[in-house]
């Protein structure tokens, strides 16, 4: 049968139109007998309730908006892994979109989300000054911020400790012998580019190491701008410096293409280490030593907040600072 309405169910289970509606919405006290009645009259009828009608009516759509750079990185799949494993549970669906470091894209995203009516949104902005969060709020629509921060947010938060481990990966470079050490930095207009670059700093300050202005890059989080930089420093500009700390995994990918066309050799010829782990390591030798995230952790994290702010958007915002761990595998060469 087609095209089934609630008033061939109600003819079917010879209940009114009124009592399938109230089982439907679960609004209104049902007898368990007529609720079975219904519940069987709908099964076998094979009756696909109206979703986007039904949402209007109660304006609650399961809905929920997850916004990142680059769902294409392991990180950020681990992530959406995350966050679906808590809230395909309470039969919320994902609208996964990607902004590509771009924030006019990122603005349009948000715009749509909201007239699309989802019941919060998950985001990883591409910009540490994302004003248009304001609006969101003032529309009532719960945000969890992700892996990133927002300057003066008034929202939960979720992140790694980005500064203390860029420290933890440069110290451990220094501890090593290494003094001219080169840094890929990512998206310098988000807190995490920005904390990475400082915990580097401070690292390098404390050890009363220099820092050499050709040795900053700026790989904006990207596998091929990571690979223009560091070949623009070892090929064009002949500078090899004795490490490399990649600000991110695509970054580190990007990097180890132009060590191998140029046969440096990691770690006799030049010490590779990034933050987050690449996504094919177990199939490359050496392994790089790296900062490891709790992609995992902190998206479960992130599906239990949403749920917790759609029931209760009242109580105070939340920030969760997930250890990440220092592994330490063969790509770093000690120097004497």
């Amino acid at each position: 049968m087609e095209n089934v309405t609630i008033k061939d169910v109600a003819k079917y289970a010879q209940v009114s139109i009124a009592t399938v509606s109230r089982v439907l919405n679960d609004n209104y006290p049902v007898s368990k007998e007529t609720k079975e009645k219904v519940l069987k009259a709908m099964n076998d009828l094979n009756f696909k309730p109206n979703s986007i009608a039904r949402s209007l009516k109660s304006n609650i759509t399961h809905l929920i908006g997850v916004v990142l750079p680059d769902i294409s990185n392991s990180f950020f799949m681990e992530i959406i892994k995350g966050i679906d494993s808590i809230l395909s549970k309470e039969e919320y669906s994902l609208i996964l979109s990607y902004t590509d470091e771009n924030f006019e894209k990122e603005l349009n995203v948000l715009k749509r989300l909201s007239q699309k009516r989802v019941d919060a949104i998950i985001l990883a902005s591409s910009n540490i000054d994302n004003e248009y969060l304001d609006d969101l709020i003032k529309e009532n629509i719960p945000v969890v911020l992700i892996d990133r921060k927002i300057k003066n947010s008034n929202v939960d938060v979720i992140v790694s400790d980005d500064f203390g481990s860029s420290y933890m990966l440069t110290k451990y470079l220094i501890e090593m012998g290494h003094e001219d050490i080169c840094i890929v930095n990512g998206n310098l207009n988000v807190s995490t580019g920005i904390e990475r670059y400082e915990g580097f700093k401070a690292a390098m300050m404390d050890y009363n190491i220099e820092i050499k202005d050709e040795f900053v890059l700026n790989g904006y989080y990207s596998w091929e701008k990571a690979y223009e930089e560091v070949k623009k420093l070892i090929v064009d500009k002949k500078k090899i410096p004795s490490a490399i700390f990649a600000a991110n995994n695509r970054m580190a990918e990007g990097t180890m293409l132009v060590l191998k066309e140029n046969n440096l050799k990691i770690p006799d010829d030049v010490s590779l280490v990034t933050f987050e782990e690449i996504e094919n390591q177990k199939l490359i030798e050496p392994k790089l030593t790296c900062i490891k995230q709790n992609a995992l952790l902190m998206g479960k994290k992130a599906g239990q907040m949403i749920l917790e702010r759609i029931k209760n958007k009242e109580t105070n915002p939340k920030e969760i600072v997930v250890v990440s761990d220092l592994i330490i595998n063969g790509s770093v060469k000690k120097i004497n």
